[in-house]
């Protein structure tokens, strides 16, 4: 793969052809994950600002075009056969048999339609083999794999975090920019994969999608008379906090029985089937307190968008979140947050936009506290849902889009320029990618 000096002077007036764009991950819509999530509007962005975006990802074989006739989703799950599949078994090769996989694929696509540049997720490390391509990569950060596997206990887990957490450093160190989602997240980034100073490393948050901004602005609150019903948005792992949080809504539902209060409600999303009956079983959760506990799996954003409205607050204690989409979301839907203090991430949030509380710790008696504390305050939650609402406004598919284009140019090395404020500027974007491509 190659692509021709961007600066270079091109004879002619033909009309500048739009940038081709690759993006790597490991799931995209309909599956309901954090990562897809971000990939999706990172996609949606990018084809705003007249970009032509290919997503390639690891939850399906097939392609598929989008809702947008500029983004294709391209799944590479077909090209883990032979070999390769018995790499994705023996611990420490399963994420270099994945990137080998998308290498194939992306190759094949650039055959096709040669891209202009290559945005990967750092998780799992998608492009580590895709590194000395010739094309400009441009690195997205989420949570690394090693903190979402901190309490693996098997030789091999131990032995196959290492393995893939030096090929996320490789990548960062390697890549031609890299983007965190906020200032304390690029600092964690920094730290964790030991980035040296020169490396371009930018910082821009995400956008919501409208759908989900859309229903939050036309929602109404719920009513002062209605029973307390917390959303939770994530899986059951230790660094979201999940068992905590269920702990404490315990102790939130076990004070209501004793004051005559009606009993409140906690309405969970993105589980994986099975994972509430372990973690109620492991605690030992009684089936009246289960009684109150919805979980309705991997929702999609209309779905979500209809059990938010019945929600006072949503509840997301995690100890590190990296893109902070759940944090973003609430906002969004006008909802109270209430989370943790341990995460720089929400401290940042919470502090900047106004729009939720934080517990001193990720305990169940600090989560209890802060639950009823808001509950009891409604004015105050409604202080926080308009915050939330007014922050939201900027965090447009537009923005995002924008921003991203300015890292792009950073890392082929175009000049700089301003972010535009509107998509009236994709023009200008277009104009200053043109005639890249040999």
């Amino acid at each position: 793969m190659q692509y021709t000096n961007p600066i270079a002077p091109v004879e002619g007036l033909e009309e500048s052809p739009p940038l081709e764009v690759a993006i790597l991950t490991w799931a995209s819509p309909p599956i309901p994950s954090a990562k897809g999530r971000v990939a999706c509007e990172v996609a949606h962005g990018l084809a705003r600002h007249g970009a032509n975006v290919r997503v390639f990802t690891m939850d399906r074989d097939d392609i598929v075009r989008t809702d947008h006739e500029r983004i294709e989703v391209i799944g590479c799950a077909n090209r883990i056969t032979g070999l390769r599949r018995l790499m994705r078994k023996v611990p420490g090769l399963e994420h270099v048999a994945a990137a080998a996989a998308f290498r194939e694929c992306l190759h094949e696509e650039h055959d096709r339609r040669p891209f202009d540049i290559i945005e990967a997720a750092n998780w799992g490390a998608p492009g580590a083999m895709l590194m000395d391509t010739g094309l400009p990569v441009v690195i997205r950060n989420s949570a690394p794999h090693g903190l979402d596997e901190a309490d693996s206990t098997s030789i091999g887990e131990r032995f196959s975090n290492r393995i893939v957490s030096g090929m996320e450093a490789r990548c960062n160190h390697r890549a031609d920019a890299i983007i965190s989602n906020s200032r304390s997240h690029a600092n964690a980034i920094r730290d964790w994969y030991d980035l040296t100073p020169g490396l371009i490393h930018m910082v821009t948050p995400l956008s919501v999608d409208p759908v989900i901004r859309k229903a939050g602005a036309n929602a109404a609150f719920p009513p002062a008379h209605a029973r307390l019903r917390l959303a939770y948005i994530g899986d059951d792992s230790m660094r979201k906090g999940f068992d905590e949080m269920l702990l404490g809504f315990q102790k939130v539902a076990q004070q209501f029985r004793a004051e005559g209060e009606p009993l409140p409600e906690l309405h969970l999303m993105g589980l994986e089937t099975g994972a509430l009956d372990a973690r109620a079983e492991q605690l030992g959760l009684s089936e009246s307190l289960l009684e109150q506990v919805f979980d309705y799996g991997r929702v999609t954003d209309e779905s979500m968008a209809h059990i938010l409205t019945r929600c006072h607050a949503v509840i997301a204690p995690s100890r590190y979140q990296s893109f902070g989409s759940v944090y973003h979301e609430a906002a969004a839907f006008g909802r109270p947050l209430i989370a943790c203090s341990e995460d720089p991430t929400a401290v940042e949030h919470v502090r900047k936009h106004e729009c939720g509380v934080l517990t001193d710790s990720c305990t169940p008696d600090a989560i209890a506290g802060s639950i009823t504390n808001l509950f009891n305050d409604r004015q105050a939650m409604l202080d926080m849902r308009k915050a939330g609402l007014e922050a939201a406004k900027s965090w447009t598919r537009e923005e995002l889009g924008a921003r991203t284009l300015q890292i792009y140019r950073r890392a082929m090395r175009l000049e700089a320029i301003n972010i535009p404020g509107s998509r009236q500027a994709g023009a200008a974007y277009q104009v200053g990618f043109g005639h890249i491509r040999a």
